[in-house]
């Protein structure tokens, strides 16, 4: 029996949809790159400037055969760009060499694209996804562990005092004013008023960028909505809802242009996962801009948690020429990337085994866990964070429990939509209407 699809919302998205924004992005990179003396030709990239886990990636690539075919293939695979654009990334060697310069910096903001200044390592990246080459790359398993040895590295940086250099109010700091009034924009009220912070101090008051990306909201910003009635699950995330889909099969074609979930492939066949099988689904997508902690929908008890290791920048291939693939993948990525998994038994038998899955992507696939097996949990607890980017999870349910997705108002724009707010009513158990 094929999946239902109860309910369908909007793909958001993690990059900008012209496609010469981000060549424009890589553009200025290789730009910096040459004003700062590194050369960005082909083979004259010098050794002696690339950090050491740069060179081991780029051993690896001139030494394993099928790789040194795909990491040249992809940049001929990608479309010629309509825009006129003096620098763009063209060989691996110019990859690694933005690349190494990438991961000794943190993040800055920039106002022509606020989506892309939280993930800069997609986008550099982004443009040969989509293509059959990078597609052959990304889902190597050598290939990822060379991303975990560099993201592991550019997480020292990032969790270190030195990344507060982008925590200020100048141009390209976070605290600048395009800065602070597009975060406004998206919460409806003031930077200070809604998270942790403290203008007065440096850096606001923030410990590095690590410490900046996992902020907090201050009390009563996010109030769990109903905590003590369990005839509802609460919003885990604060995040856009992508579907809602019930009749999951225990196996599927994930990869096929429909992205069915394929469970014992998301729940890496846990025993556990059986009980889930033609249950549902409700996925939903986090911004790079947003909240990035997760919290318990529900009451229970917590019977099962860990991580898997899995892809970073692999998506399904599609014809679309907009160059954020792996948003548009957003159901096929919860087969093969990582993802953490907490497995809750409900006080509420009619809701009875569920599953968060935290699904990293890109420079996010950190997923950091704070609940152990057997924890007691209390709807809004915290439940773990994603880290340094975008992402998206599911809520996994059991065949048996009867939920009715509460209404929530979708624009047309993805970029405008609103996120469901952390906390908030998201499902009725039992399709009784609510009193």
């Amino acid at each position: 029996m094929p999946l239902k699809i109860e309910y369908q919302g909007t793909i958001a998205r993690w990059l900008p949809k012209d496609p010469d924004v981000i060549r424009r992005f890589q553009s200025k990179l290789l730009a910096q790159l040459i004003k700062n003396g590194v050369c960005t030709r082909a083979r004259d990239v010098e050794q002696k400037q690339l950090s050491p886990v740069i060179l081991e990636f780029k051993k690896l690539i001139e030494e394993d055969a099928e790789i040194f075919r795909d990491f040249h293939e992809m940049f001929n695979q990608v479309p010629p760009s309509v825009d006129s654009i003096e620098h763009s990334i063209k060989t691996y060697m110019q990859l690694l060499a933005v690349l190494n310069r990438t991961i000794t910096v943190a993040p800055t903001f920039s106002y022509i694209s606020p989506l892309v200044s939280g993930v800069p390592m997609y986008g550099v990246l982004a443009p040969f996804c989509n293509t059959e080459a990078g597609y052959r790359a990304f889902t190597n398993q050598k290939v990822n562990a060379m991303f975990h040895k560099i993201f592991d590295e550019w997480t020292r940086f990032l969790v270190s005092p030195e990344s507060r250099n982008v925590l200020v109010t100048t141009e390209g700091g976070w605290f600048s004013p395009d800065a602070l009034r597009v975060q406004a924009d998206r919460l409806k009220m003031p930077f200070q008023d809604a998270w942790v912070s403290d203008p007065a101090k440096d850096n606001w008051g923030f410990t590095s960028w690590d410490d900046f990306f996992v902020r907090r909201f201050r009390e009563g910003v996010r109030p769990t909505v109903q905590p003590d009635n369990p005839k509802f699950i609460n919003v885990a995330c604060e995040a856009i809802t992508y579907r809602f889909v019930t009749d999951v099969q225990a196996t599927d074609q994930f990869w096929l242009k429909d992205m069915p979930y394929s469970l014992e492939h998301i729940l890496n066949y846990d025993p556990l996962a059986s009980q889930l099988v033609g249950g549902k689904v409700f996925q939903a997508m986090l911004s790079s801009l947003d909240y990035h902690r997760w919290h318990s929908p529900v009451d229970g008890r917590v019977v099962g948690t860990y991580t898997i290791p899995g892809t970073y920048y692999a998506a399904r291939l599609d014809d679309d020429p907009g160059l954020d693939v792996i948003s548009r993948s957003q159901a096929f990525v919860t087969a093969i990337s990582t993802r953490a998994l907490i497995f809750i038994e409900s006080d509420n038998p009619e809701i009875g085994l569920m599953c968060f899955v935290g699904v990293g992507l890109g420079e996010i696939s950190t997923t950091k866990l704070e609940v152990r097996d057997g924890d007691r949990l209390k709807k809004g607890d915290e439940l773990g964070s994603f880290r340094f980017g975008g992402s998206t999870h599911l809520l996994v349910f059991r065949k048996e429990t009867e939920l009715t997705l509460l209404d929530h108002i979708e624009l047309e724009n993805p970029e405008e939509q609103p996120a469901r707010q952390v906390g908030t009513l998201l499902f009725h158990v039992n399709n009784v209407e609510p009193q």
